[in-house]
């Protein structure tokens, strides 16, 4: 698979589309440009990218685009740009809407055409009566034969809030090398898995176990992407096959993600109300008109709702509670790797202290900062800027090498 580089154009149109679209009151344009970054690769795909997406004023333009561009793509026989659109296409759309599952079988379609020829295999784990969707990428054997002493053999990449197996491989082939396999799943709540119906549940140790004994694997190092960040840690507080924590990057708290895009002086308040949400129907119908609002927090709210199979706001902010590191601090041992920017757009950077304190009894932990003023394609969600030098950074701290100076 060829590398993605995420170039400083990239960088640079994904954060004007992402002001674009909270200028025109756009729903989730991070996760939007997060998507369509990765199409400035290929003939007319970055005058696509920087001339169509920055007009786009609603979620239906962008369905509607995406959809188009994919089906174009694909005729085209360009199965990676395809793909992405397709995932792109179903994004905003509704569980109950049958386009949904449509463009997701043809997202999977078109990225098995694209990366055929590699050693990826498709699963379905059993899971509660239903099945998780998993991917296994083989070792790069060349990479293995020269991989130091002490490095993991098997690396289990966990998925986030939206988005899919095909998205984590794509991720992992950032790595500069690869001596490991990769192993990815949608739990429950994510990507396929969600589409198929499955509920989000907070003690990610089940659904990691059940993935491990799947594959016979004995010993793993685990990696958590966005949300995943979090349930990494979960995992990895009470499933001992886990050698290894990577926070890619951090996240104490799931409900932060939702007071985040406010201002700092409103964060107290908002944080009293989503800890004890009650009166439930005074929340919901307050959280109803401040998301009328915010079409940023309207898709969240109904994206939490179509995950955890809850109908109201109050009870998802019930559940979300649930989803915090506070619940077994002291408990991981693990060595650990934490990523964290002061310009996350859901994770405040002052969670680091609680991040650390959760992880003092971890065998080591090395904690990898980054600020904007010094470094801003690093400081955002995910080192979204740089995604070749983030997996650097995790590949080397996985073989035990020294990081690089300025990494």
């Amino acid at each position: 698979m060829p590398q993605q580089c995420v170039s400083a154009h990239t960088f640079r149109l994904r954060a004007d589309c992402t002001s674009r679209s909270r200028e025109s009151g756009l729903a989730h344009g991070e996760a939007t440009c997060w998507r369509v970054h990765q199409l400035n690769t290929g003939a007319g795909r970055s005058k696509v990218a920087a001339t169509t997406l920055p007009r786009l004023r609603t979620t239906k333009q962008i369905t509607a685009l995406a959809q188009r561009l994919a089906d174009r793509f694909e005729s085209e026989g360009d199965g990676d740009a395809a793909w992405r659109l397709y995932e792109l296409a179903a994004f905003y759309l509704g569980s109950d809407d049958p386009r949904k599952h449509r463009f997701i079988d043809a997202m999977s379609r078109s990225f098995d055409e694209a990366h055929r020829g590699l050693a990826l295999t498709r699963h379905a784990v059993p899971y509660r009566g239903g099945e998780l969707t998993a991917m296994r990428w083989g070792a790069d054997p060349a990479d293995l034969a020269q991989a130091p002493a002490g490095t993991p053999t098997t690396l289990v990449i966990m998925n986030g809030f939206d988005g899919y197996a095909e998205e984590i491989i794509d991720f992992a082939s950032h790595f500069p090398t690869r001596p490991f396999d990769i192993i990815t799943f949608d739990g429950p709540g994510q990507g396929h898995t969600a589409v198929a119906g499955m509920p989000l549940e907070p003690e990610w140790e089940h659904p990691t176990d059940a993935v491990l004994d799947y594959f016979g694997v004995t010993s793993a190092a685990a990696l958590g992407v966005s949300f995943g960040g979090y349930l990494v840690t979960r995992a990895a507080a009470y499933c001992p096959r886990i050698t290894h924590v990577i926070a890619f990057d951090m996240m104490y708290r799931l409900l932060d993600g939702l007071t985040v895009p406010l201002p700092r002086a409103l964060r107290p308040i908002a944080n009293a109300v989503i800890e004890n949400p009650r009166p439930a129907r005074l929340i919901d119908a307050g959280l109803g008109m401040v998301s009328r609002l915010s079409a940023d927090l309207s898709w969240k709210l109904q994206q939490a709702q179509h995950l955890t199979g809850l109908n109201s706001p109050s009870q998802v902010l019930r559940a979300f509670g649930d989803y915090t590191m506070e619940a077994f601090e002291g408990r991981i041992t693990q060595p650990c790797l934490v990523l964290a920017g002061d310009a996350d757009q859901y994770v405040p950077f002052e969670r680091l202290g609680d991040v650390r304190r959760a992880l003092r009894n971890a065998e080591s932990l090395e904690v990898r900062a980054f600020h904007h003023a010094q470094d801003p394609d690093m400081a955002q969600h995910c080192q979204i800027g740089d995604l070749d030098r983030a997996f650097a950074i995790i590949g080397e701290w996985l073989s035990g090498r020294q990081p690089r100076s300025g990494a």
